[in-house]
């Protein structure tokens, strides 16, 4: 197909812009999907991880149910090495944890619990976990490293009342009597009025 000098010239000036950006535009293009592919993958991967947390996660409830502790600790296990920063894993270590205190294994609900604690990935946990750790320590008869722990916990308001009355009972098992009421009154001014955790407060500081 011959082209008169006009078009001649046209394409030259597309073939001469072509050699010059050709090469980049098909780079941009080429990231952009790649880019698009990656997150459908990506997304894909989360809800599939996810998933799988979630059915492990079941197992772990039936295992429970059962007072399986070593297949509960093992799916626990599982659910930290593999699905770390899923919500399961979260859950799972706090459940691990109650069903080894259960059966007498503080250390195993320690590693649980202080596993949750170190994670950054659970922070709505966190001071749920290390309130619950103080408590063992409190068994052990560790009443500073229990205190020390619970003073430890950043931004505390949303669960003041529990933390400042697993403070008390750090206090009462000391012997501190005056500070285990202090930090009772606290935590009973912190409970909302549905707090079921208030009338076992209450039944605490009249025990004093």
């Amino acid at each position: 197909m011959a082209y008169d000098l006009e078009e001649q010239e046209s394409l030259s000036e597309i073939k001469a812009w072509w050699e010059k950006w050709g090469t980049l535009i098909l780079t941009i293009v080429t990231v952009a999907c790649l880019a698009a592919a990656g997150m459908r993958g990506w997304q894909w991967y989360q809800m599939k991880q996810s998933a799988d947390a979630g059915s492990l996660y079941s197992l772990m409830i039936q295992a429970n149910n059962n007072k399986d502790q070593p297949r509960v600790q093992n799916i626990a296990l599982k659910l930290q090495e593999d699905y770390d920063g899923t919500a399961f894993a979260g859950m799972g270590a706090l459940l691990a944890a109650y069903t080894a205190e259960q059966h007498n294994k503080a250390g195993e609900a320690i590693k649980d619990l202080q596993w949750v604690i170190d994670s950054k990935d659970y922070p709505e946990l966190q001071t749920v976990a290390a309130v619950r750790l103080a408590g063992i320590y409190i068994d052990q008869g560790s009443y500073e490293q229990a205190l020390n722990l619970l003073n430890s916990i950043k931004n505390p308001d949303a669960e003041k009342a529990l933390v400042e009355d697993r403070k008390g009972d750090a206090y009462i098992a000391m012997g501190n009597k005056e500070k285990a009421k202090e930090c009772w009154t606290e935590a009973l001014r912190a409970c909302t009025t549905t707090n079921p955790l208030a009338k076992i407060i209450e039944i605490k500081l009249q025990a004093l």
